[in-house]
């Protein structure tokens, strides 16, 4: 569960671009991963990528790809501008992400060969509402993905969490 512990290692990570604190999460990550798959982190906006000077979904997936002998592919992007999702409610974050995520079909394709052969897995650090994972299911089904699909993050905000991410 995301405590002001976890909190520091998902910041220093995410905004400092802390090695050491990226591991931590990859490995709690990697922890789940039983067989080699192809990683799909959950894309940050433009915006946020531009002020970190770093896209730090890829490269926690990178991380996770290391130790979990896995493949990534940022097939995911946003297309649109969205607002941060930090001061939104609940509802306000699946309202706010809804339509934002387009995927690059041939990029993912590609990765995929002939469909047959490694399992998707979304990767995020954190997931507070579910919006993001949400979306990036509903943007890979929209684009004619057929495969199962598996989501994991290092933590998750509350264990009050409703089931809102598979609706």
């Amino acid at each position: 569960y995301y405590a002001e512990s976890i909190a520091h290692i998902v910041l220093k990570s995410k905004e400092d671009n802390d090695s050491r604190s990226r591991t931590v999460l990859a490995n709690a990550i990697a922890d789940h991963i039983h067989e080699p798959s192809i990683l799909i982190p959950i894309p940050s906006s433009t915006t946020n990528n531009r002020r970190r000077g770093f896209d730090h979904s890829a490269k926690l997936a990178e991380k996770v790809a290391k130790i979990s002998a896995s493949k990534v592919c940022t097939a995911i992007s946003v297309t649109r501008k969205v607002k941060d999702q930090t001061a939104l409610s609940h509802a306000m974050r699946f309202s706010n992400l809804s339509g934002a995520y387009t995927v690059n079909s041939q990029l993912l394709k590609s990765m995929m060969g002939n469909g047959a052969g490694h399992p998707i897995v979304l990767i995020d650090d954190l997931v507070t509402s579910g919006a993001s994972m949400r979306e990036a299911i509903h943007s890979l089904r929209k684009s004619g993905l057929k495969a199962q699909i598996r989501a994991i993050s290092a933590c998750i905000a509350s264990h009050h969490l409703p089931n809102t991410i598979s609706q």
